[in-house]
């Protein structure tokens, strides 16, 4: 691996985006999670372009869109259902797209996967439940930036997953408890 002016940029971009990774699985409220995610992503995606991996690039892109449209739905929760399934469609369309135009290798297939799941996740009305299956988008991301070789998006996803678990501990099952 080389140490070069870009890699090192887009590591500095991408530990950015992990403080708000981290305070964003913290928050009680949706809407307060989605914000925080929101402004992480900028960031990791101004990193990816330093890393120059389409895929990563397209994968983070999508993922903005996703939050935004998330976000939006989760300020208006009257919207229809039918109106989100299809928002959350046009979203799974879109990472497919732009990963069969930029197709460059297996990590394009990785990302239209892991955005996929990436939406489901992110689709949930409930703080507590967009946690709970956030833990495994995050083992998935784990993995996809592992392949890729970055060692700060390793460790903002590795640190989301222990936030995502404090966050499930401090806040879901606390809140079981409570109620029992």
């Amino acid at each position: 691996m080389e140490f070069t002016w870009q890699w090192i940029t887009s590591q500095v971009f991408a530990f950015i985006g992990l403080i708000f990774v981290v305070i964003s699985f913290q928050q009680k409220s949706t809407k307060k999670l989605l914000i925080l995610r929101n402004i992480s992503t900028i960031f990791v995606i101004i990193g990816h372009c330093f890393l120059g991996n389409p895929s990563a690039i397209i994968f983070s892109s999508v993922g903005e869109l996703r939050n935004l449209m998330t976000l939006y739905f989760a300020i208006k929760p009257e919207t229809k259902k039918i109106i989100k399934y299809i928002g959350a469609s046009f979203i799974v369309l879109l990472l497919v797209v732009l990963n069969v135009i930029f197709w460059k290798d297996f990590y394009n297939l990785y990302s239209i996967l892991l955005g996929t799941f990436a939406v489901i996740t992110f689709m949930q009305k409930k703080a507590s439940t967009i946690r709970k299956f956030s833990v495994v988008a995050e083992i998935a991301a784990i993995v996809y930036y592992s392949l890729l070789v970055s060692p700060t998006n390793v460790l903002i996803e590795v640190m989301g997953l222990i936030s995502i678990i404090i966050g499930i501990i401090r806040l879901d099952l606390k809140k079981q408890d409570d109620q029992e």
